[in-house]
């Protein structure tokens, strides 16, 4: 596989870069709600990678594009993490603040969301760490192998490792996409809560 070219690592570095300054510059809330997701997913992704790249590195350096002299588990968790969870946190921000703001309902500020983006996060990895648990265990049980031909450039002791991480992350982005969903049924029905709250 073709090394990943710099432009995809300095392109959504630039872009989080500028979310960030724009936030500062000018105090869109709605900008605000965004690096808030931003951070929080990102943050969670690193975790998250930072076991993956424990678990099979070569998750990272076989099954993705290779990063040009990034061979450091620590360092492949960090990158990966950041590259793939920067876009989704954005969004959830984003989507978030939409709901935040939108309408004639109550506002809230990114401050009512700390604990809701939390549980987000939380969420996420119970549904990750579930997931991790019980394919390594079914994996043993069942005595599963992966064929030759995915697992030529995998050592023998890291084969399950790359199936429970194939695993746990489809888990974690799509379980990041409905709790992200849910967070912004939640923040419309607190706004109507607080209105409802408001004119009684």
């Amino acid at each position: 596989m073709e090394p990943l070219a710099w432009y995809r690592l300095l392109i959504p570095l630039a872009a989080c870069i500028g979310l960030a300054v724009l936030a500062v510059v000018r105090p869109i809330p709605r900008f605000r709600f965004a690096v808030m997701g931003l951070g929080y997913l990102v943050g969670y992704a690193i975790l998250q990678d930072q076991v993956s790249a424990r678990l099979c590195p070569e998750y990272f350096t076989v099954f993705h594009p290779p990063i040009r002299g990034l061979t450091d588990p620590t360092l492949l968790g960090i990158a990966w993490g950041f590259l793939g969870a920067w876009w989704g946190g954005a969004a959830m921000g984003y989507a978030a603040g939409l709901a935040a703001t939108l309408g004639h309902w109550p506002r809230l500020a990114p401050r009512d969301l700390v604990r809701p983006m939390l549980v987000v996060i939380v969420l996420v990895g119970i549904a990750t760490g579930l997931t991790g648990l019980t394919v390594d265990r079914h994996a043993e049980m069942l005595d599963v192998t992966i064929s030759p031909g995915a697992a030529a450039d995998i050592p023998l002791e890291r084969q399950r490792g790359l199936l429970v991480v194939s695993c746990y992350h489809f888990v974690a982005y799509a379980s990041a996409v409905i709790a992200s969903v849910g967070l912004c049924v939640w923040v419309t029905w607190e706004r109507k809560r607080r209105s409802h709250r408001r004119e009684s």
